[in-house]
């Protein structure tokens, strides 16, 4: 143990957080408590969902997971922004290399005229892609929902390090269709494996 309480063992440092957490039968409620907490004054990173590799089942099905400090979670992300990022998959890269083949036509002239056919064929590829990456990670998010409400609902977990804001984020998450709503605190590690990337190989061919 630390000075600090912290426990340290194995290289890892141990910690406890405060947090509330409920559970909800619908996106849309979700959603419009977080809408609520963030207009309480919370940020989009102090909430978190169940993270769709959690393998659920009857015998393990979210609501058991609420109070597991080993639970796989994703960070929330808003519905603008989700939609944002698929619209960005869908048009992004072909719009970027429409722009680019604009500005070679109009500084550099007729020369280039080849190339620009093959600059928007590759426009339209890309953009074709773009789609059909839009439309997997649409149907995964879906999956994800559907197989959570179906083994007991979706978990929102709202990071609370202050306890004076406990009763008001527990009205929040509960006026808004939130079940079991409580406050409780897990206990987390802090070490080299918690590191986003930390085993990552960040340049394939290091690998041939």
């Amino acid at each position: 143990m630390t000075q600090s309480g912290q426990d340290v063992r194995d290289g890892k440092v141990g910690y406890q957080e405060r947090e509330a957490v409920a559970v909800f039968d619908s996106e849309a409620a979700l959603n419009a408590a977080v809408d609520a907490l963030m207009q309480y004054g919370l940020r989009q990173e102090d909430l978190s969902v169940l993270a769709p590799s959690e393998k659920l089942s009857s015998s393990n099905p979210t609501t058991a997971l609420e109070d597991k400090d080993d639970a796989a979670r994703a960070a929330y992300v808003t519905q603008d922004s989700r939609t944002e990022g698929l619209a960005a998959l869908t048009g992004g890269p072909a719009l970027v290399t429409g722009l680019g083949a604009a500005l070679v036509a109009g500084t550099v002239g007729l020369a280039l005229i080849p190339t620009l056919a093959v600059t928007v064929g590759g426009a339209f590829a890309t953009g074709s892609v773009g789609f059909v990456l839009s439309r997997i990670f649409g149907r995964k998010h879906a999956e994800a929902i559907r197989q959570q409400l179906a083994n007991g609902g979706l978990l929102l977990w709202v990071h609370a390090p202050d306890s004076k804001d406990d009763a008001k984020i527990l009205e929040i998450l509960t006026q808004n269709g939130g079940r079991d709503a409580h406050v409780h605190v897990v206990h987390r590690n802090w070490g080299v494996d918690e590191v986003p990337f930390s085993t990552d190989q960040p340049d394939p061919l290091l690998k041939l």
